[in-house]
């Protein structure tokens, strides 16, 4: 029985499966449930008639199918791959300086890692459009070999939280992620540098998961860098995220 109905969750969209639950509520009749689906949905009318043989009622089939719907509706997003760097035919609204429209959809928070960065870049001025209406911003950043850009940084997007990395001690190690987490409810995993280079020139590419459950992990990873003085302000005192 869970195989025939793990099939159905999977044949039918969550529109299709409130629309037939509505309609089996009312009469119980399974043709007339069905009747608005498309021809080429012959195969969920197969299921949905093996189902019912299953349950034996119209109206516990009714109830699986609002519970298809609703776990439907609360599923993540599927991952989106996020081009950014020159923009193509066909390429969409999500290419060139992606982060910097991931950005401005933030309300609350951002935290934001990068190895590099430049001034001007529409990564950087994003953020500074994220401070200047309230959102909390924390960058990670790369703090030896890119001393003189954190503090430029620094300068720029006063009221920011500035963090770096810090190895464990006597290792060689730098802070070359880049990632992006807005409101712990999406994240970008993106090989983009906050550079000019990376919003306009380069070919980058990213993973962007709107999903708050994989978010709020990430978030929790860079926090537990900062409670174990893996990540620390540039006054080199440890930092909560």
């Amino acid at each position: 029985m869970a195989d025939a109905l793990l099939q159905l969750a999977r044949a039918l969209t969550a529109s299709q499966a409130t629309s037939i639950a509505a309609s089996l509520e009312i009469d119980g009749r399974l043709d007339r449930a069905v009747s608005f689906l498309p021809v080429s949905s012959h195969a969920a009318v197969e299921l949905l008639g093996r189902a019912l043989s299953l349950l034996g009622e119209p109206t516990l089939l009714a109830s699986v199918l609002r519970g298809y719907a609703a776990a439907a509706d609360r599923a993540p997003a599927p991952p989106q791959a996020v081009w950014s760097g020159p923009s193509f035919a066909g390429d969409g609204d999500h290419t060139t300086a992606a982060v910097a429209h991931l950005v401005d959809e933030a309300k609350e928070d951002v935290l934001a890692s990068t190895y590099s960065a430049s001034i001007g870049s529409p990564f950087v001025e994003a953020l500074w459009r994220a401070i200047a209406r309230g959102v909390s911003v924390t960058l990670v950043l790369e703090g030896s070999k890119m001393a003189e850009t954190a503090i430029k940084l620094q300068d720029k997007l006063q009221g920011a939280r500035f963090l770096k990395y810090v190895p464990p001690s006597g290792q060689y190690g730098l802070q070359h992620s880049k990632v992006v987490i807005v409101d712990s409810a999406l994240a970008l995993v993106t090989s983009a540098n906050f550079s000019s280079a990376a919003a306009h020139g380069n070919l980058e590419t990213g993973v962007l998961i709107r999903d708050p459950l994989f978010a709020s992990k990430l978030r929790q990873r860079f926090a537990s860098l900062a409670n174990s003085g893996s990540l620390v302000h540039f006054s080199s005192s440890p930092s909560k995220v």
